[in-house]
């Protein structure tokens, strides 16, 4: 039995373009020292994917029984030790 997936609005499918481009920019340098191209080939389509999920979840929140439950369970998945986010010096130094 094929699983049917929500359909994703283009906005959230142009935003999750554009945030993975920037995840993947800001990865360049790790990617250059740690994961070879294959590597990148392999991961680039699972973080596009995640972040169009998470921007789905993140829409459809308190409407979407699916997306409220796993939203809540990631939120309790953050560990403690995490820093908290902050605007990527790449951007700074523009």
């Amino acid at each position: 039995m094929e699983i049917k997936r929500p359909q994703l609005s283009k906005t959230n499918k142009d935003t999750a373009m554009i945030i993975a481009m920037y995840v993947r920019n800001e990865m360049e340098d790790f990617h250059c020292q740690h994961l070879s191209d294959a590597q990148m080939r392999e991961l680039n389509p699972i973080i596009r994917n995640a972040i169009a999920t998470a921007l789905y979840m993140l829409r459809n929140y308190g409407t979407d029984e699916t997306s409220t439950k796993t939203l809540n369970f990631q939120g309790m998945l953050i560990p403690e030790y995490w820093e908290e986010p902050e605007i990527a010096e790449s951007f700074v130094a523009l």
